[in-house]
């Protein structure tokens, strides 16, 4: 356990240390500075949020649309733009390093997820 510990503190370390994380970072404190743009980023990445997760039957892409209607502007601050991209990136390593891990780690679900609908 010890060992995963390491290269997980590593990975960690990695992450943060990436061109990537640093750019979300610098700009995120930019945003900081700003309340009234960090509110409302945050709304933008709430209601995202809020759509990708409701367990009620929408049309992901017709909302999608809406959204991005509704935020055109706001998301033509460049930036505004410069973050969300940014984070993005993040989120994009974070996706690859779990799909990586989940794919190379074999828990023999096979049996007790066939039939399942995706959550």
């Amino acid at each position: 356990m010890k060992e995963i510990e390491n290269c997980t503190a590593e990975l960690v370390k990695a992450i943060q240390e990436s061109s990537e994380y640093q750019e979300f970072c610098r700009i995120r404190d930019e945003i900081a500075k700003d309340p009234q743009k960090r509110e409302r980023i945050n709304r933008f990445r709430r209601h995202i949020f809020e759509v990708q997760n409701t367990k009620e039957s929408v049309d992901m892409y017709e909302e999608m649309e809406r959204l991005c209607r509704e935020y055109e502007d706001f998301r033509r601050d460049p930036q505004v733009d410069a973050f969300l991209r940014s984070e993005l990136r993040v989120c994009r390593i974070l996706q690859k390093v779990t799909t990586k891990i989940a794919q190379s780690v074999e828990l023999d679900t096979q049996d007790v997820t066939s039939g399942m609908i995706d959550l």
